[in-house]
C-alpha cells in the first residue's frame, strides 16, 4: 500500500503538481540570483497558494482510491484522472501549469518565496476552513 502511495506521489510529482508539506524548507538554500522574493506578485502567490491547497486535497482524495485499486489498469486510470483534476485546479486559479511549476521551484529554493506562499496558504485556510 505504501508503495502505491509513493507511486501516485511520484507520478503527480512528475506532472509537477504534487506539493508535499515539506516543500517549504526551513533550510539554508540560497535563492537563485535571477529570482527574488519580489519576482512574483502577491496575486500570483495567492493564486498559487489556493492551487496548492486544492492539489493537496485532490491528492489526498486519490491516494486511498489508488491503494484500493484492483488492477494496474484501474491505477493508471486513477492517476490520469487525478492529474487532470490537478491541472484543472491550477488553471481554475488563472495559472498555467508552467507558472505553477516555476513558483513551486522557487518555494523549494527561496525561503522568502516559501514564507510568502505559506502566509497566503494560512489566510486561505482561515477563509475556507472546509477545504
Amino acid at each position: 500500500m505504501k508503495i502505491q502511495t509513493r507511486v501516485l506521489s511520484l507520478v503527480l510529482g512528475l506532472v509537477g503538481l504534487a506539493c508535499p508539506l515539506a516543500v517549504f524548507p526551513q533550510g539554508t538554500l540560497q535563492p537563485p540570483a535571477e529570482q527574488s522574493a519580489s519576482s512574483f506578485s502577491d496575486s500570483e502567490l495567492k493564486s498559487f497558494a489556493v492551487a496548492v491547497l486544492e492539489v493537496q486535497r485532490i491528492n489526498d482524495t486519490f491516494v486511498p482510491k489508488l491503494e484500493s485499486a484492483k488492477s494496474p489498469e484501474e491505477q493508471q486510470k486513477l492517476r490520469k484522472t487525478a492529474s487532470q483534476e490537478m491541472v484543472r485546479a491550477v488553471e481554475k486559479e488563472g495559472m498555467s501549469v508552467d507558472k505553477y511549476k516555476e513558483i513551486m521551484s522557487q518555494t523549494e529554493a527561496n525561503p522568502a518565496v516559501a514564507e510568502r506562499v505559506k502566509e497566503h496558504m494560512r489566510s486561505t485556510d482561515k477563509v475556507n476552513p472546509d477545504k
